[in-house]
């Protein structure tokens, strides 16, 4: 470097030159990079990286962001003060619905939230009632029908983050018995438990278990937390028993001075062996069920046409109803019903492997 270039470079920046960057050509770039002897491509290289690493943190925070709607917005500017009240002076009532929806991953503020349940329940009885008289004209039913259907609404919205959370926990125990073995096979090579997590949610094979792993980074990377904290803030609120004790498990490990890579590992064959486990049962339980659908709901049918065709024959009508009524409503309305009762049965079985 010449001396011109030394006092160019040593000279005192003021505010206006800092804030106002000077462009150069790109014949005078090389030169100055050559002068330095920096290489041009080590200089891409560096960008590139800073670029990439700035993208990833953006797409990781964005989940951080919750995105209102016309019909949450109408909520609040009806029912906002109202929500506030009822949510203060009943707050035991409300508190399993807050606390679930802070588990399930509904990006939707508590206040919100009571907002539309109110405003919706609202405008159901109405709507309802004018359809229900519509249909019967008959008033004194409509009205009653009405308020059955205004409190399921209420019921079912209520609950809906409840259902959600156990939905999610089911998949995140499921997730997470072939995370451990991920995580333990990626800690082996050395890598910091931050990585670990990166790795994972990169990897897009955990859905729900990323989500709650996006939330460590988040506690990290925006919020400043160091990681023990990070973990202990995100176990708070996890809908997982066994996410939970795995993340207080790292923490106590970090903590102590513990071997990670040692901890994960034994996780890892803890997990497997409860997952070969629960298999068992859960076939044996299979097995069992395939049993009592082949007695109700395929010999069952049989007997029961069987047993109308007979009854047919000696008296078509019970109790001033006809036999082929009874036997069409067995056929296409309660059959199918006992199936699909059935179907959810097991999906329910399978929900808790």
């Amino acid at each position: 470097m010449n001396l011109k270039h030394k006092k160019l470079f040593s000279r005192k920046k003021n505010k206006t030159e800092i804030d106002n960057p000077v462009w150069i050509d790109e014949k005078q770039k090389k030169k100055y990079l050559k002068e330095l002897k920096i290489d041009h491509r080590k200089v891409k290289d560096f960008v590139k990286s800073k670029h990439s690493t700035k993208q990833n943190k953006t797409d990781i925070s964005a989940s951080l962001m919750y995105k209102t709607n016309f019909y949450a917005k109408a909520s609040n500017f009806f029912m906002e003060n109202l929500s506030l009240r009822l949510a203060t002076k009943y707050e035991n009532f409300f508190r399993p619905m807050v606390q679930a929806l802070s588990s399930s991953n509904i990006k939707i503020l508590s206040k919100t939230y009571i907002s539309m349940i109110l405003l919706t329940t609202i405008l159901m009885f109405p709507i309802s009632l004018v359809g229900l008289f519509i249909l019967i004209h008959n008033i004194f039913i409509s009205f009653f029908l009405s308020l059955v259907i205004t409190g399921a609404t209420f019921g079912l919205i209520y609950i809906y983050p409840l259902i959600i959370v156990n939905d999610r926990k089911n998949k995140i125990n499921q997730e997470l018995v072939f995370a451990s073995v991920h995580m333990a096979a990626v800690a082996g090579s050395g890598a910091h438990p931050m990585k670990i997590f990166q790795l994972l949610v990169d990897s897009n094979e955990y859905e729900e278990l990323g989500e709650e792993l996006k939330r460590v980074l988040n506690y990290v990377n925006v919020f400043g937390y160091n990681l023990t904290n990070a973990l202990k803030a995100v176990a708070t609120t996890t809908p997982s028993p066994d996410l939970k004790e795995l993340f207080y498990g790292i923490t106590s490990t970090i903590e102590t001075g513990g071997d990670i890579t040692q901890y994960l590992n034994d996780k890892a064959d803890d997990s497997l062996t409860k997952y070969s486990f629960s298999q068992k049962k859960h076939l044996e339980t299979i097995a069992t069920y395939s049993e009592v659908y082949t007695g109700f709901l395929i010999a069952g049918p049989l007997l029961f046409i069987v047993t109308f065709a007979i009854l047919e024959k000696i008296s078509p009508m019970i109790e001033g109803i006809p036999i082929a009524t009874l036997a069409t409503l067995g056929t296409f309305v309660l059959l199918p019903l006992l199936n699909v009762l059935f179907i959810l049965l097991l999906e329910t079985s399978r929900g808790e492997v």
